[in-house]
């Protein structure tokens, strides 16, 4: 991967997915399973179930700017939390942006293979600068975790292991991330890539528990500069008094922890075809409306058949 060209490839071995909204379907047939296969002791009843990237953005609300809503409905003793997302173009909208996304999805196609590194062979390896980079093939994995008090079943992209095999306790120990940054150049970049995307990095990883991040930093070109290797636990502390007003980890999961405790609060009606809106402005949250007697998948965002099989 030295100096790899991460522009490579770009449009013509590109594919995208649709950028339509990410509903729970998945997680919750995930969760199903979970649950079949066990014991009744063993049975997963959270207090809160949805995606990562909603817990992400709660988790750095109060350091964020972004204006955002995600629905709330509680049925069977459950919370389930739903963005409510604009139709938007995931992958950029000029040229430009299409390509510096691009560039982040070739990363992670170099950076990755098919198989375990003690079974891969040498045209493998030559053969991963002529893949299609294809945004449809992704591994999703399923957490339970807890923040505060607060049980959560929480569902995220994965990016790769970084050990032959995953421990049979706590897998999310062999997961990594694969992030890519322009190379830092100045007192200014690294203040800005310390304040914005080290927050968001450590909060992704943070929440599933996955213990490192590989960086790799590169050129407007798209020419890889260098990779840098971090350790989820030591970021907060890498950042703690280099500027004024840095993000403090401890003010974050006190947010989210207080956060989630106030929906318990106020999302009451244990009835799928209710559903609270809550709104983020600035990073602070409210109730916008609740709306009950939804239908339909754009209302009540708990399918029938899911709904049928844990009533």
């Amino acid at each position: 991967m030295d100096r790899a060209d991460l522009s490579s490839g770009f449009p013509e071995r590109y594919i995208t997915r649709e950028p339509v909204p990410e509903r729970l379907d998945a997680l919750l047939e995930a969760l199903l399973a979970a649950n079949s296969a066990g014991s009744a002791e063993e049975k997963v009843a959270p207090d809160f179930c949805t995606w990562r990237g909603i817990m992400t953005k709660v988790l750095t609300a109060p350091y964020s700017r972004d204006d955002w809503e995600l629905g709330a409905t509680l049925y069977n003793g459950t919370i389930y939390m739903e963005e409510h997302e604009k139709r938007k173009d995931l992958f950029g909208s000029t040229p430009r942006d299409k390509l510096m996304s691009y560039m982040g999805y070739k990363f992670e196609s170099l950076a990755t293979i098919p198989v375990p590194p003690t079974e891969v062979n040498p045209e493998t390896l030559a053969a991963r600068d002529d893949r299609v980079v294809n945004t449809n093939v992704q591994y999703c994995s399923v957490f339970k975790t807890k923040l505060g008090r607060n049980s959560i079943v929480m569902g995220g992209e994965v990016d790769c292991l970084i050990l032959d095999r995953k421990p049979e306790k706590n897998p999310q120990l062999a997961y990594a991330e694969l992030k890519t940054n322009r190379v830092i150049t100045n007192p200014n970049q690294r203040k800005s890539f310390e304040r914005h995307k080290l927050l968001k990095i450590w909060a992704q990883s943070f929440l599933p528990g996955i213990p490192t991040i590989i960086v790799g930093y590169r050129h407007d070109s798209g020419q890889l500069s260098h990779i840098e290797h971090l350790k989820t636990l030591e970021i907060p502390r890498s950042v703690r008094g280099s500027q004024p007003g840095i993000w403090d980890a401890t003010v974050c999961i006190n947010f989210a922890d207080a956060f989630l405790k106030w929906v318990k609060r106020v999302v009451v009606e244990d009835d799928p075809e209710t559903v609270h809106t809550i709104k983020f402005t600035r990073g602070v949250a409210e109730i916008s409306r609740v709306e009950r007697g939804v239908h339909g998948p754009e209302g009540c965002f708990l399918p029938e058949w899911y709904r049928d099989k844990v009533s």
